[in-house]
């Protein structure tokens, strides 16, 4: 119990719980394992339980009607998904697929409203944590909807930084870099495209990329 508390307690939807709170948490929930490959639900299929990774890695999905693929994010351990099903039980917005072996912890939506009702600070606890994640929602559309590429490659690879990264010295250090196919799935462009920019990026010295991770030097200008 205590190894899952602590590995709770570093996911911030959670941050702010006391133990005891992390507890009641635990308690209410039960650990789902999906082999890579697996897909964990489907967009339309009926919301009844937030998902928390605690290994592995999936990503998130849109997918077109001719095949084409919209990636809204990927995660890693220390990531939610499927939150808004803890507050109403709503068809999934989006196709979640594991891209590795995982392990998760589910938490059904009956019996977390349940425990709410009986614990109302860790409502209003994880509710401030649950707008900052909507704040960044917001922030991925707006970049969709207004930036070039190159406003959209900041937006999304200083996000990737946040979930996949570190920062030494004055650099941003993204670790597991996706491809260049994901990250044009992830801004709504097409593999050329990223390819293009990136190569730009790297001869004016904002980015060094290599196989394994994508190293932000410094931030660089966009247009909107």
């Amino acid at each position: 119990m205590n190894l899952q508390r602590e590995h709770l307690k570093k996911i911030f939807l959670f941050s702010e719980l006391s133990h005891q709170e992390l507890d009641l948490i635990l308690s209410s929930s039960r650990r789902k394992r999906y082999p890579k490959g697996s897909i964990v639900f489907h967009e339309g299929d009926p919301g009844d339980f937030l998902l928390v990774i605690f290994s592995g890695k999936v990503k998130v999905v849109l997918l077109g009607e001719g095949g084409q693929e919209i990636i809204l994010s990927i995660l890693s351990p220390g990531s939610f998904f499927g939150e808004m099903a803890i507050l109403e039980a709503a068809p999934r917005s989006a196709t979640v697929l594991t891209l590795e072996n995982s392990e998760f912890l589910s938490i059904e939506q009956k019996s977390f409203m349940e425990l709410l009702q009986r614990h109302p600070p860790i409502a209003l606890k994880i509710l401030k944590n649950l707008s900052t994640r909507l704040r960044k929602a917001d922030d991925q559309i707006r970049s969709l909807a207004m930036f070039d590429i190159y406003g959209r490659m900041s937006q999304c690879l200083s996000s990737l930084g946040e979930t996949h990264g570190k920062r030494i010295n004055e650099t941003l250090v993204i670790q597991e870099r996706p491809s260049f196919q994901e990250l044009a799935h992830m801004i709504g462009c097409t593999r050329e495209t990223v390819s293009r920019a990136m190569k730009v990026l790297q001869e004016d010295g904002y980015l060094t990329v290599s196989r394994k991770e994508i190293v932000i030097n410094r931030p660089w200008p966009y247009q909107m």
